[in-house]
């Protein structure tokens, strides 16, 4: 217990640790949503829709400006497409109660199946939560047009925020994509130089192995993140400037030098190396890290007349880079990865879980809008936004996130808020104390959300005590709404606990399942490709998917998080579930960097053999896939002839370890689909 105890100390330790890119993150916050304040107290918005708009901005990311502009765009475009429904729909149906609730309905679940079946759940959220706000406005016993100019208030105050953020994001964030992407690549020339200056004799030590397995993480995840960046660098038409374009050539040569130097480190191509010529690589990378480039060709010597291995091409890519072209042109890798990403995913309309997650939200929803009109109780409608903000996919990720909801409210409010209203306000007397007690509680939630497993406690933490905060034009001096958010919260939780648990209810293991599935099939697409001829389409298609996969082995661990808060009695099977899963999900990452390096090693291969082994292996990752999302035990169906035979002599090393993983890899699935439901 202590040792447990202890463990989940250190944890915390590491979530809460400070960083300079945290720190500046949350000072941009707590300037943002303190400035956000200022301006609604001079223009005497609504406050009571202040909380929410500030929650939208905390989902959007902003590492740097174009991003936040991108996402306030988005947040306050389908905003506005809420607001005009709402409006609307007020104005056909003449503001008929019925009307009001089948709109609610409807609206949470367009909103739930656009959360799960697009790439854009933001918009999802901001058309739903102003549509809900908008629309609460006319349950209030108003005349027509007091209401009419109410409704367009919460465009309005999220707009202020949005322009708020955007002002201190441009004047405040100095994240560069050219420093950036200097970082990323400085990275990974860095790990490649570690793995160059492990002794060479010396293989099996251990921080040899650590320093390889770096350069196989990053040949793994691929070049998606660079070519993102690529995509931000100023540019005048299709021409970058020629720092740019430098920093292009460089990540082209960069990602060639990492999967080559994988194909080096799984087949062991440092062990009988000259350690002189090792050790000239090393400061060959060096210069090539700081940009001296010219010097690469003096370290190295003369390049090799004979291409015989993946180290002669290690070099010769260096001599490359000192020798690179003057082109200005952006290619396309960059821009396909990103702006080729369709809206939907591929399965949103043939998924039924999509659909039946939408429609358990719209009636969790729709319950929570017609109790909290029926008692006439305005303080808790807030379980609207717990419904809203805390339904998740499965069980598991909804129990996780429903306890973090109440943990960071009940900090936000019934401690931080109550605090603040019962001591501090009372002994403050302007403005400027008011918004820097509020600035102080954002730079706290902030900080607990950058932490990417408690983020939501810090979320639900400003969002607790904006909502007491902001009950007026003047600070707060009643605890009563502090009970009514409360209430309101508990009530969205009971709500969705009886809904989602008991109608259809989702198994956080079958959805990491289904996810490990795709997974395989992006494997053996990306197989595929990256054993086809280059080309530009075929190199913007390979970081496409590499994107992919990163995206679904994040979400699998995010899921892993959640099993644990599963009920009993089916946690203790889940976990062990969960565990295969995660087992699967490392071995298929081994295998794919086996496979590349196998394709690396292009001399020494025979003629026609690669091609044969790739379709072989792409194959036997499909028919996985199909084992593993059908739930259905093969048996002793035969492998591909490439898998079920010995090897040859003349073949990589990395062949055998690609089948040996494919081997575990077969075993673990076997071993999720045979395990009890």
């Amino acid at each position: 217990m202590r040792a447990e105890s202890q463990a989940d100390l250190d944890f915390f330790q590491r979530e809460m640790a400070y960083s300079p890119a945290r720190l500046s993150s949350v000072l941009r916050m707590s300037l943002s949503v303190a400035l956000s304040a200022l301006l609604l107290l001079i223009l005497q918005e609504p406050p009571f829709l202040f909380a929410p708009s500030i929650f939208m901005l905390a989902l959007i990311s902003r590492e740097t400006p174009r991003d936040c502009f991108k996402g306030l765009c988005t947040c306050v475009g389908f905003g506005s497409a809420g607001t005009l429904g709402a409006i609307a729909l007020v104005a056909i149906t003449e503001n008929a109660p019925e009307a009001r609730v089948l709109g609610v309905a409807v609206v949470t679940f367009l909103c739930g199946f656009l959360y799960r079946a697009s790439t854009m759940p933001v918009a999802a959220i901001s058309f739903a939560s102003v549509y809900f706000m908008a629309t609460s406005l006319w349950e209030k016993p108003l005349p027509a047009e007091p209401i009419l100019h109410l409704s367009l208030w919460p465009l309005g105050t999220l707009s202020t925020v949005a322009c708020c953020a955007l002002v201190v994001e441009f004047l405040f964030n100095g994240a560069d994509p050219v420093d950036r992407l200097d970082r990323e690549l400085a990275e990974r020339f860095r790990a490649l130089e570690d793995m160059f200056s492990s002794p060479a004799t010396h293989a099996a030590d251990e921080h040899a192995h650590q320093h390889w397995a770096k350069v196989l993480q990053y040949a793994g995840e691929g070049p998606a993140r660079m070519y993102l960046l690529l995509d931000q660098l100023p540019k005048d038409g299709d021409r970058v400037s020629p720092v740019a374009a430098n920093l292009r050539d460089t990540a082209v040569a960069v990602t060639r030098l990492l999967d080559l130097g994988a194909a080096i480190a799984v087949n062991d191509g440092l062990v009988s190396t000259d350690p002189e010529r090792v050790r000239r690589i090393g400061q060959a990378l060096l210069a090539a890290r700081e940009q001296r480039l010219n010097e690469i060709a003096a370290i190295l010597g003369e390049p090799r007349s004979h291409i015989t291995g993946e180290l002669d091409q290690f070099e010769q890519t260096l001599h490359g880079m000192g020798h690179a072209p003057d082109a200005t042109r952006v290619t396309p890798e960059g821009r396909a990865a990103k702006s080729g990403a369709p809206v939907l995913l591929p399965d949103a309309f043939t998924n039924l879980d999509y659909l039946v997650y939408a429609l358990k939200l719209s009636i969790c929803g729709t319950a929570v809008y017609v109790i909290f009109n029926a008692l006439n109780w305005g303080g808790i409608s807030n379980c609207y936004f717990t419904v809203l903000y805390a339904g998740l996919s499965t069980t598991g990720t909804t129990n996780k996130k429903l306890l973090f909801r109440i943990i960071g409210s009940g900090l936000g409010s019934l401690v931080v808020g109550i605090g603040c209203i019962s001591l501090v306000f009372p002994h403050i007397e302007t403005v400027t104390g008011f918004l820097l007690v509020v600035a102080t509680v954002a730079f706290l939630g902030a900080w607990i959300a950058c932490s990417p497993y408690f983020g939501y406690i810090g979320l639900q933490l400003s969002y607790a005590f904006n909502l007491l905060a902001f009950e007026g034009y003047s600070a707060a001096t009643e605890i009563t709404p502090a009970r009514d958010r409360m209430l309101g919260i508990l009530l969205g939780i009971l709500v969705m606990l009886l809904v989602f648990h008991q109608v259809r209810p989702e198994r956080t293991v079958d959805t990491m399942r289904r996810s490990l599935a795709r997974l395989l099939r992006l494997h053996a697409d990306l197989i595929r490709l990256v054993s086809a001829e280059e080309s530009l389409e075929v190199s913007a298609r390979v970081v496409e998917l590499k994107a992919g996969i990163g995206q679904i082995r994040g979400a699998i661990h995010t899921f892993a998080d959640g099993v644990q808060y599963e009920f009993e009695p089916d946690r203790t099977g889940d976990l062990k579930i969960s565990a295969g899963i995660l087992n699967a999900v490392s071995i298929s990452a081994d295998l794919l960097v086996s496979v590349q390096a196998s394709i690396a090693a292009t001399t020494q291969w025979p003629e026609g053999r690669l091609r044969e082994f790739c379709l072989d292996m792409e194959k036997a990752l499909r028919d996985l896939a199909r084992t593993v999302d059908e739930m259905f035990c093969p048996g002793d169906e035969p492998q591909p002839e490439a898998l079920r035979h010995g090897m040859e002599r003349t073949e990589p090393k990395s062949v055998e370890k690609a089948i040996d993983c494919y081997r575990e890899l077969q075993r673990l699935c076997q071993d999720i689909v045979s395990a009890p439901a």
